[in-house]
This record gives structure tokens, C-alpha cells and sequence, in this order.
């Protein structure tokens, strides 16, 4: 067992902690509206939250490219596999919060781990409302 891993598998306590914050994150931003009220920054339609599903997509889409464009491919990786479990048509995919918990236990190297955390971290915190401190809007238009 390395150094810093619990017994149980689930990878160094510092990982599994970030992952957690990460799910709780997650369940924050997506729980309220990211949109005021008659926003119509999405085709002039009245749409008070984003779509979670579509949010992930999004989010994963984008760091997936990144990660790409800096050779991370154990990341790339990660999230082809996320995707691919997202499109299956014959069995829905778990809820992204157990997707993140289970990330601990993936088999990638905490390091690897680590990079894709403190990057979902980022992009989440700039997401909650409630995250002034990081610059947090809770608003999210284009």
C-alpha cells in the first residue's frame, strides 16, 4: 500500500477529502438557479436553472480538450470513459456526484487525480454564488 492511502482503497485521505468537496460542490451549484428569472441568454427562452446533465457535458467537454492539448492522457483518458458511460443508450450513467466519489478508487494515479480535482475545483467555486472568495458569481450567461 502507498504511503498516505487508506486501508480501505480509496486512495490518499487528502484525495478522497478533495472528492467529497468536489460532490458537495457539485450539488451546490446545480441545486440553485444559475439564471435570474426571464434571462435570455439561452435562445430568449425563460430558463431559471441549467440542465445538470448538460452542465457536465459542458465542463468535461472543455477540460477534456485541455487536457488533451498537454498530453495528459491518463486524464483524457478519465473522461472519454465518463462520456462514453453518458451516452450509453441501453443503461443510463450514474448522477456525476457518484461518478466523483468513485474517482478515488479509478485506478489513475493521484496525481492524475489530483490535476482533474483542483481543475473541476476551480471551475465549481467560480460557479457557487455562496464562493465570494473565489470569485464565485452563481451567475453563468454567454
Amino acid at each position: 500500500m502507498a504511503t498516505g492511502e487508506m486501508a480501505s482503497g480509496e486512495g490518499p485521505p487528502a484525495l478522497t477529502e478533495r472528492v467529497r468537496e468536489l460532490a458537495a460542490l457539485w450539488r451546490a451549484v446545480t441545486s440553485r438557479p444559475l439564471h435570474p428569472v426571464g434571462c435570455t441568454c439561452m435562445g430568449h427562452f425563460l430558463i431559471p436553472a441549467l440542465n445538470a446533465r448538460d452542465m457536465e457535458a459542458d465542463i468535461l467537454d472543455y477540460m477534456r480538450g485541455r487536457y488533451a492539448a498537454e498530453g495528459l492522457s491518463a486524464i483524457v483518458g478519465l473522461l472519454d470513459a465518463r462520456e462514453a458511460e453518458r451516452e450509453a443508450t441501453d443503461i443510463p450513467a450514474e448522477p456525476f456526484r457518484a461518478w466523483l466519489q468513485r474517482l478515488p478508487k479509478s485506478g489513475l494515479e493521484a496525481a492524475a487525480i489530483g490535476r482533474f480535482c483542483d481543475d473541476l475545483l476551480t471551475t465549481l467555486r467560480s460557479l457557487d454564488q455562496n464562493n465570494r472568495d473565489a470569485g464565485g458569481s452563481g451567475l453563468v450567461c454567454t
